[in-house]
């Protein structure tokens, strides 16, 4: 526990190399321009993902993607401009992407099929955008500073899947006395569900016959 008044090693800023001197804004040793922002990036995603967002530091993940700590605060400031960017690029990377694909399908069980499925395809050999769209949501009811910009997502996921619904019903998919909340929150905690999967349980391949079954549940050729 830091004592009273002293930041932080994510908050503490690089030093100087001589006293006096100014940070250069160039780029650092190692660095790579884009590329290495990148790798900072999925790196991150790895670690916020496996410890949590209190005990991810600038110093573990600069270990793992091979950097010095200047060379990621030279990308970010601070833990939570690095975790900000984390969330940005996974949401475009995962959510954006999803529905993306989701707008070109005609009917409900394409939609959410299609919603899941590019969710899966960002990258099959990379776990880390899976297992840090769904541990973002616990790392939220931990940390308040984190909370409006995680349950915003869960709101957009929510209202895509309760569009989709209010779709269905007017081109007469669906029941029109189904209650489209409830049923919005039962799809989204299955979703969810398949994200915790793809990310920390199944293969990928068996995440793409996880979603085949999901498909055939929506359309009723399952049973």
């Amino acid at each position: 526990m830091p004592e009273p008044g002293n930041a932080t090693e994510d908050e503490q800023p690089v030093r100087a190399a001589t006293s006096g001197s100014r940070r250069r804004r160039g780029r650092p040793p190692a660095s790579g321009g884009p590329s290495t922002e990148q790798r900072i990036l999925r790196t991150a995603r790895e670690l916020f993902s496996e410890l949590g967002y209190e005990k991810c530091t600038f110093s573990e993940i600069a270990e793992r993607a091979g950097l010095t700590r200047p060379a990621i605060n030279h990308y970010f400031h601070s833990k939570k401009d690095l975790y900000d960017a984390v969330f940005e690029s996974t949401e475009d990377n995962v959510v954006t992407t999803g529905m993306a694909s989701a707008a070109a399908e005609p009917d409900l069980p394409g939609q959410l099929t299609a919603f899941l499925r590019a969710a899966s395809q960002v990258d099959s050999e990379d776990r880390s955008y899976a297992r840090f769209i769904t541990s973002a949501l616990l790392d939220a009811f931990r940390h308040p500073e984190l909370r409006d910009r995680a349950h915003a997502q869960l709101d957009e996921v929510r209202e895509f899947v309760a569009g989709s619904l209010r779709a269905a019903i007017e081109a007469g998919e669906v029941r029109r006395d189904i209650d489209v909340g409830a049923v919005s929150e039962m799809l989204v905690a299955v979703m969810w569900g398949m994200g915790l999967y793809a990310g920390f349980v199944g293969t990928h391949d068996q995440l793409e016959s996880v979603i085949d079954q999901f498909s055939r549940l929506l359309d009723g050729s399952l049973w």
